[in-house]
């Protein structure tokens, strides 16, 4: 094989060593590309933009290949990587971030500007990585301001929420809407407890300690023992059948209340709470069922969110409120709607008025969705997120004596024995069993 061969994309252009050939079909899936300055990047619609996610996926590669080689040329290329990457960062508050722009890097669906806590873990382990090396010292200081970007509050533009007793809750990305994905905050927790170790910095240990009273607080909102599963998130599509007697009326404006939390608009495009009046008022028609679909939080659990619904009715009328019957849906992050159950009847004055609509968790048990089997690798699908919430909690539980962690990890950990019996996963495209690489190499 000639040196040509040996590169994945264009390294030789910018001045990089090739990332590893065996890691070809990853870096092919991803679409990388270098940046003249040496970051990696994706390509949308032609245009060559830096991708967050990408560097530290490249300085672990190059890293590693300077651990087996002990070539240098590896480490400077890590180093190189990394300098970019700090370059690309922005100051916020006492942290840096990098940050997901819409305008300036199509490389996301989310809109906005915004940076994200896994995304952030990720630079914390690669740089923790790198300061083992030599002549790395000047990525302590980024080390320790990234670090920082975990604990901004949701309320600031950060991803941290805190909950009563103190305890941390690490969001995938800045939103005042409690969404608490699960692999994100025990991943970032693990990297968390990492640099504790190699640092021996009390302040870095009491962040971790913070994180895991935050999982120890809303851990069992997760657990969904029918399904011998956990769930991915405590946030999730409602859909709400809405049936009017006695005249149309107007939706004027639509807020989910969340106890404890807010009370979050739902009619912006781009909203936490959903967009289910972004182009406008909704008009009911008389004597016809009309579906409305809201965001809800499971973490006020077990007390309800409320759908708040400004009607305005031309005289008196009446409305039916019904939710959608939510069924696990195995291949999605949503469940499927079979039916719909009658929740309660308002009498609507004429003129404005708020109906507000309480959804009881009885009927929303499948708003927050259990882990799926989204995955697609040699033909089937498999579930790749409830294994990694067992092993990031066998992970945080190295460093720490929580017997309600033990407990949902143990628990968790048997959970897949009975798949193959439930009617839920009864499908011979899924695979039931932990994904092997090996096997499937």
């Amino acid at each position: 094989m000639s040196t040509a061969d040996a590169y994945i994309t264009n390294e030789r252009e910018v001045g990089l060593p090739p990332l590893h050939l065996a890691r070809k079909a990853v870096w092919d899936y991803y679409q990388v590309e270098f940046l003249p300055n040496g970051y990696p990047g994706r390509r949308t619609n032609g245009v060559l933009f830096a991708h967050p996610i990408y560097g530290p996926y490249v300085i672990t590669d190059y890293l590693a290949q300077y651990r087996r080689t002990k070539n240098p040329t590896f480490l400077e290329a890590a180093c190189r990587v990394a300098d970019a990457a700090v370059d690309q960062m922005e100051v916020l508050h006492d942290g840096l971030v990098f940050m997901y722009d819409e305008e300036k890097a199509k490389v996301s669906s989310k809109k906005g500007t915004w940076y994200s806590g896994l995304t952030q873990s990720r630079y914390i382990n690669v740089f923790t990585n790198l300061l083992a090396e030599p002549g790395t010292d000047r990525f302590r200081e980024p080390l320790s301001a990234i670090l920082a970007s975990l604990t901004i509050p949701v309320e600031n533009g950060g991803v941290a929420r805190y909950t009563d007793n103190g305890g941390l809750i690490i969001e995938e990305y800045p939103s005042v809407f409690p969404n608490c994905t699960l692999n994100g905050w025990t991943r970032a927790t693990c990297v968390i407890k990492d640099l504790a170790v190699s640092s021996g910095d009390e302040n870095v240990w009491d962040i971790f300690a913070k994180s895991v009273r935050g999982i120890e607080s809303v851990i069992s909102l997760y657990d969904v023992p029918e399904l011998a599963n956990s769930r991915y998130k405590l946030e999730g599509d409602a859909t709400l059948r809405l049936t009017v007697d006695g005249a149309d009326i107007d939706v004027l404006d639509c807020r989910v209340l969340i106890p404890g939390s807010g009370t979050f608009a739902a009619n912006a495009e781009g909203d936490p709470a959903g967009e289910v009046l972004k182009n406008g008022p909704v008009k009911l028609t008389d004597g016809r069922a009309h579906t409305l679909k809201v965001l809800l939080s499971r973490y006020s659990w077990p007390a309800p969110n409320r759908v708040l619904l400004t009607v305005d009715a031309p005289q008196d009328a009446k409305l039916a409120v019904a939710i959608g019957d939510g069924e696990y849906n195995p291949l999605a992050s949503s469940p499927r709607v079979r039916s719909y159950r009658p929740t309660r009847e308002f009498a609507v004055p004429a003129g404005e008025s708020i109906v507000e609509v309480e959804v009881p968790w009885t009927e929303a048990e499948m708003v927050a969705h259990p882990t799926n089997f989204g995955k697609k690798i040699a033909g089937r699908q498999f579930n790749q997120y409830h294994f990694i919430h067992v092993d990031t909690l066998g992970e945080i539980l190295t460093r720490t004596d929580s017997d309600i962690l033990r407990y949902y990890r143990d628990r968790w950990d048997q959970y897949p024995s009975r798949w193959p019996e439930l009617p839920a996963y009864q499908d011979e495209g899924l695979m039931l069993e932990r994904f092997n690489v090996q096997k499937h190499q």
